[in-house]
């Protein structure tokens, strides 16, 4: 090996050592925010622990915190999305792809992100607990959280009039499986991104794209309703839980969902425990190990990535108090 050879490697080597990652894009779920230091922000930290040097950048709406908060609630979220497309591609770090992880209700965000925009790229996708195929009931409320008992009242209204459908976040994603007619009619989110009208090719090119979609499922989860939402599984009119695979959006493969399957680049995992409530050793031994690699085998990458983090003796227990 000659002198420039060497050198060659040689940088190549410290670069990767220095922390050469793809960068992370995180966004919430209802009743949190964007940099909270028991949630989104923790996520943040044990991620640039295990990948120093790494570039992430978790959502916000709105000019602070708690304006991001309220808009966790109260909104439309097509017009959010349009605002998150645009800072995404104005964001420098973020011009050459990265990769997303969506908590709760953020996971069918960044999903429509990537149906409707994508560009930026994501390279892989993580949603946690995530209302893929809608929720039957409107979410519960931490004890004083006064802006989620605010939605509540509000969407006991009728989450299919015209006031709740295009103000409160949470009845864009409502599906009564009872009156799936008025659903289609009136919800003015989600029959759009699962391709249940009108067949938007864009959408599921762009699903297709992804390197992987991983689908986390809470087993305890009582928040979400029904919990396999996370899976896109939901209720037939004769409340039936049908899998995803017995449903026409992926018999006809609506939005990728079949080919990114067959492919082997749809994931189904379990985590213990209830909503939002993941242990930071879960987030290390599961959800790290998708993120984060620039290198062209990403199985041997997340192999050292995980030897790494087993071999790691500080404390991956705690858990981490994330909403909806």
């Amino acid at each position: 090996m000659n002198f420039f050879t060497a050198l060659f490697f040689l940088t190549i080597f410290a670069n990767h050592v220095q922390g050469t990652y793809r960068p992370v894009v995180l966004w919430h779920g209802m009743g949190d925010n964007c940099c909270d230091d028991e949630s989104m922000g923790k996520v943040q930290q044990v991620i640039k622990d295990a990948l120093p040097g790494i570039y992430t950048y978790s959502i916000m709406l709105g000019d602070n915190e708690r304006e991001d908060k309220k808009f966790s609630f109260f909104g439309n979220i097509n017009d959010q999305l349009i605002k998150v497309c645009d800072l995404l591609k104005i964001d420098e770090n973020l011009k050459y792809g990265f990769d997303a992880i969506g908590f709760s209700q953020g996971g069918q965000f960044l999903r429509a992100y990537v149906q409707r925009c994508n560009d930026p790229p994501v390279h892989n996708l993580i949603t946690f607990g995530s209302q893929h195929s809608g929720i039957s009931d409107l979410p519960g409320c931490e004890k004083g959280d006064g802006l989620c008992q605010l939605m509540r009242t509000i969407a006991r209204r009728g989450v299919y009039s015209n006031y709740v459908r295009t103000h409160i976040i949470q009845a864009q994603y409502y599906k009564d499986p009872k009156i799936l007619d008025i659903y289609l009619e009136k919800n003015i989110f989600l029959p759009d991104i699962n391709n249940e009208l009108f067949k938007n090719e864009t959408y599921k090119t762009n699903l297709q794209s992804l390197n992987k979609l991983v689908l986390i499922r809470f087993t305890e989860d009582k928040t979400v309703v029904p919990k396999d939402s996370a899976w896109f599984s939901f209720y037939n009119s004769e409340g039936e839980l049908l899998d995803l695979f017995h449903q026409p959006i992926y018999t006809e493969d609506w939005i990728g969902l079949k080919s990114l399957y067959e492919n082997g680049k749809l994931e189904f995992k379990d985590c213990e425990g209830a909503h939002m409530q993941i242990p930071l050793e879960y987030l290390i031994q599961q959800v790290i190990p998708y993120l984060g690699s620039d290198i062209d085998d990403e199985e041997d990458y997340r192999d050292n990535i995980l030897i790494e983090q087993n071999n790691n003796d500080g404390n991956t227990r705690l858990s981490l108090n994330i909403q909806i």
